[in-house]
């Protein structure tokens, strides 16, 4: 437990000078957010705000999360933010390793159960520190500790069949959702009717129907709100709150490809697969949310595949797309099939219009955080790891992670030492560890 910078720091005795202990107890909880939830974290009051920050510094990186921890919510800005990390297995399912850009090197860490604690999970989701994990059978996860995210046949086009291991999508109801009416549905390569079904076994429900899910705020009871992406046949976005514990499906024609979340103005934005860049708002009386266009359509280039896309919020507010371009050379063998990506960069500008670019200057993209006194990220670069999770199942070198130099245009890989990612299984994920 820290003091707010603005209060006076303790006397000997640990409380305030001029107050009795019984209310300086009740001042410190005021002051510092501590709330009866906070009541088992100890307490520094002997130690001044700047050795307590020096303290954490000199850490160990998974004993620096620990340490930050055992503090109340509003004392944690002291601590200077972890850089991203890499998930990756480990040899037992309790565990797991995460490799830190800062120290180049891994550490063993446990892993929640159920999200993560068995073998056969995807990570299909990563922000504010926790993971969205799909299991292998079709229920999604939450990892910080962990919370359970709705069922996902509370979309209501869903029904599960009596073995339980297959979900049945009703393609009449999906496309409805997905246009805000019908039929017919035009230009869907299920026809003008939407006749039948499409099923899933649950294993590939994760691998391919899941595409990414995208978390509000740090999803606290009560508090959070998740937007789900589905694959690209499908399109539609899904929302659930905690208000609202179903997942309901989003009109959304042009099909979303990627989504942040946008805590200025409380939003989510998405890009969809034609370029048109949205936000998202609820509806207080429907509880359904509807987009709304707040960027010029992004023109790409006309080619088969169309680049992969995704949306960033760069540092001082800056909304770029990044496009990914995917080369698969032929191999003898599938499963090894190597593959060569490439990125570009659009910016939209201060006239309101994309502008593709070379320099995003200290930026990083796999998370838009400035490398201002950050040596062990490379400024002006994009880090990734393969999220095709459906061809990660198939070709192994779709399970590698790179860095991308824009100004280069040069790939190079990540040196991760004995822990490879392009024969991991689950496949490598980057995340952001955050305090809970």
């Amino acid at each position: 437990h820290h003091y707010h910078p603005t209060d006076r720091f303790p006397s000997a005795d640990g409380a305030p000078q001029g107050r009795s202990r019984r209310h300086a107890k009740q001042g410190r909880r005021r002051r510092c957010g501590r709330t009866d939830t906070d009541a088992g974290r100890p307490s520094c009051p002997s130690l001044s705000l700047g050795l307590v920050a020096k303290i954490h510094g000199r850490l160990p990186f998974l004993d620096r999360l620990a340490f930050a921890a055992a503090f109340v919510e509003p004392c944690k800005d002291l601590f200077e933010p972890e850089p991203p990390c890499l998930l990756l297995p480990d040899k037992t399912s309790d565990t797991a390793r995460l490799f830190s850009l800062a120290e180049r090197r891994a550490f063993s860490a446990r892993v929640p159960d159920p999200a993560m604690r068995e073998r056969d999970y995807l990570v299909i989701g990563s922000n504010h520190g926790w993971l969205a994990t799909a299991d292998d059978r079709g229920q999604i996860h939450l990892a910080n500790p962990t919370t359970g995210l709705p069922h996902i046949t509370t979309m209501g086009v869903f029904y599960l069949r009596q073995d339980r291991r297959h979900f049945s999508v009703i393609i009449k109801d999906f496309l409805a959702a997905r246009y805000g009416g019908g039929p017919p549905f035009e230009l869907h390569s299920r026809g003008p009717h939407g006749y039948g079904t499409c099923t899933y076994s649950a294993c590939q429900m994760r691998m391919w129907f899941y595409r990414k899910l995208v978390l509000s705020d740090s999803p606290r009871p009560g508090t959070y709100a998740a937007m789900l992406i589905l694959e690209p046949k499908i399109g539609a976005p899904a929302f659930a709150t905690a208000e609202d514990p179903a997942w309901r499906l989003a009109r959304s024609p042009d099909g979303v490809e990627d989504a942040i979340f946008q805590p200025d103005d409380g939003k989510f934005w998405s890009v969809s697969y034609t370029g048109v860049v949205e936000s998202w708002e609820r509806d207080a009386d429907t509880g359904m949310y509807q987009s709304t266009p707040v960027a010029p359509m992004l023109a790409l280039p006309a080619i088969n595949p169309c680049p992969r896309k995704y949306l960033v919020a760069a540092p001082g507010g800056r909304l770029m797309v990044v496009l990914k371009y995917s080369e698969v050379n032929e191999g003898r063998y599938s499963q090894d099939r190597p593959c060569r990506c490439s990125f570009k960069v659009h910016v939209l500008g201060d006239g309101g219009l994309w502008e593709e670019t070379t320099d995003i200057g200290e930026a990083a993209l796999f998370v838009g955080v400035s490398t201002s006194g950050r040596p062990e990220i490379m400024a002006n670069c994009v880090y990734y790891a393969d999220d095709d999770l459906g061809k990660a199942t198939v070709y192994k070198r779709s399970r590698g992670v790179g860095v991308y130099n824009l100004n280069h245009g040069a790939m190079t890989c990540l040196e991760l030492g004995p822990h490879d990612g392009s024969s991991s299984w689950p496949p490598p994920a980057w995340m952001t560890p955050s305090i809970p």
